[in-house]
């Protein structure tokens, strides 16, 4: 009995080591080390409002805007997956000093929270929509007067029910309160 036992034992555990097949599966969520594919991306640009052209960022160096003026930004949904993400959702986050004008798709504006929310319907594989949102800067009463000089980034987000840690980005701009760019305007006297 002992002998069949140790028989059935031994062939019971040659069966587990070289019998059975290593089964791999990805997940995604709760207890997960993993992130969902990062295929749904969103790319933030501001127009230079000398060249006329959509650049990443605006830094403190680069041509600034002043008080009432506007700011177009563009932001480039892309889905870069095999699959159609529907509905996708864009949350704009407006920094302080800029409020919400217009955009080149219908969406829904919250002026307390300064959040530009826009649905898109059926993002396909492959494609990327460019979607244009200006701005305006605020008058010249609305910034501190102890400064001159003001940087804000504009922050979006995009998720899909597919993707709903999505991706996000930034478009940083630079405002200037000076008059003609100068903090003391020069005195026309002439020594004798």
């Amino acid at each position: 009995m002992k002998k069949q036992l140790s028989i059935f034992v031994s062939i019971f555990a040659l069966y587990m080591i070289f019998g059975t097949q290593n089964v791999f599966a990805d997940f995604y969520g709760y207890g997960s080390n993993e992130t969902p594919p990062a295929n749904l991306t969103i790319n933030k640009y501001v127009k230079n409002p000398i060249t006329n052209t959509f650049v990443e960022n605006l830094g403190s160096t680069d041509p600034t805007f002043s008080p009432g003026a506007t700011v177009t930004f563009r932001l480039a949904v892309k889905n870069s997956s095999g699959e159609t993400f529907s509905p996708v959702e864009v949350v704009d986050q407006f920094p302080d000093y800029l409020t919400y004008v217009g955009s080149s798709v219908q969406g829904a504006y919250d002026t307390g929270k300064r959040r530009l929310v826009l649905k898109l319907e059926n993002l396909i594989a492959g494609e990327t929509r460019d979607i244009e949102v200006v701005a305006k800067v605020a008058e010249r009463s609305a910034f501190a007067s102890d400064r001159d000089f003001f940087c804000v980034s504009n922050y979006t987000k995009v998720t899909a029910p597919a993707r709903p840690d999505g991706d996000d980005d930034k478009a940083e701009l630079c405002i200037t309160t000076r008059v003609g760019g100068a903090t003391n305007l020069p005195s026309c006297w002439r020594s004798n």
